[in-house]
């Protein structure tokens, strides 16, 4: 049954700007993560290009999501950098709520990967999925280099963009978070000057996640007068659901057989045993469904709120 509160057919944004307070909860989301994930201990004063993190440490303490502490294990990283306990007496540590708010998160973002990169190969002219073909290329005809050639045939359109704006979701974070994923923020123990919170906090980032959302097509402009947009997008939506719970299916059976599977991880993540509920649900009714928990979008201030509650 439809929800009266989901948004989907939702009309494509004309404009993607975040505002200020939008790009700090990203941001200070991302830090989050760092401390979460142990990827870095940030200490309780920040100098040189780490006071670009300075007001997502604050946006973060007011939320009291993290505490300062007294706790430092010895060689334990500091922003990329190894220094002896004697270094840094006072640091930031995640709160179990901001745990709680990173994992959730993760899972949101998984969902998104798991469920809509099927959309990211589409030829609209036959209404064919390069993921159709995914299991015979990927695990018979040449491997993941294989896979990846055939993903770049000119014939596919990306429509993850328009998928997720009809089903009422917000790509921009999505965008965001692939960039994240890329690593291009990832410290290290090279990047002694710390150019990594100065490439997540400069403006450069978010115009080009700008560029990627105003150069994907609008799922208003897929129709026609005899078939309707919101047709066309439901009638994808669905096709492409059909082609991942097929392709899901398959590899599950294929995995069972094998001991272990070298360089696939990525690529078989889809069909982890763990989130089979998920698909369950997901299939039942693709075109509604949008995760397991509500849905509030990063770049709602409501995020943050019901994060907490959760």
């Amino acid at each position: 049954m439809k929800k009266k509160d989901n948004k989907v057919g939702q009309p494509t944004p004309e404009k993607w700007k975040l505002n200020a307070e939008q790009k700090l909860s990203y941001q200070a989301l991302y830090v989050l993560y760092l401390m979460v994930e142990d990827k870095v201990v940030f200490p309780n004063f920040l100098s040189g290009k780490l006071k670009y993190a300075q007001d997502a440490i604050d946006f973060l303490e007011k939320k009291k999501l993290i505490t300062q502490s007294e706790k430092i294990k010895e060689g334990k990283k500091v922003l990329g950098v190894k220094v002896e306990k004697s270094d840094v007496k006072w640091i930031y540590e995640p709160t179990k709520a901001a745990r709680q708010i990173v994992e959730r998160y993760r899972q949101q973002y998984w969902g998104f990967l798991s469920f809509y990169d099927v959309y990211g190969h589409v030829d609209p002219a036959t209404g064919e999925f390069a993921f159709s073909l995914f299991r015979q290329i990927l695990l018979k005809d040449g491997g993941k280099k294989a896979w990846k050639a055939y993903k770049k045939h000119p014939r596919w359109m990306d429509y993850r963009v328009p998928v997720a704006v009809y089903k009422g979701l917000d790509p921009r974070e999505y965008v965001f978070f692939s960039f994240m994923e890329e690593g291009r923020f990832i410290p290290t123990e090279k990047d002694t000057d710390h150019q990594w919170a100065e490439n997540l906090f400069m403006e450069e980032i978010w115009e080009e996640l700008y560029t990627v959302l105003k150069s994907a097509p609008k799922w208003e402009d897929q129709g026609d007068e005899e078939v309707p947009s919101a047709e066309i997008m439901e009638n994808i939506i669905m096709a492409g659901a059909k082609v991942l719970k097929k392709q899901q299916k398959k590899l599950r059976k294929y995995i069972k057989k094998q001991d272990d599977i070298i360089g696939l991880e990525d690529e078989l993540e889809f069909a982890n045993g763990d989130h089979q509920s998920d698909y369950e649900d997901y299939y039942d009714d693709p075109i509604y469904y949008q995760g397991n928990h509500h849905y509030t979008p990063l770049s709602d201030p409501l995020f943050w709120v019901t994060a907490a509650i959760i």
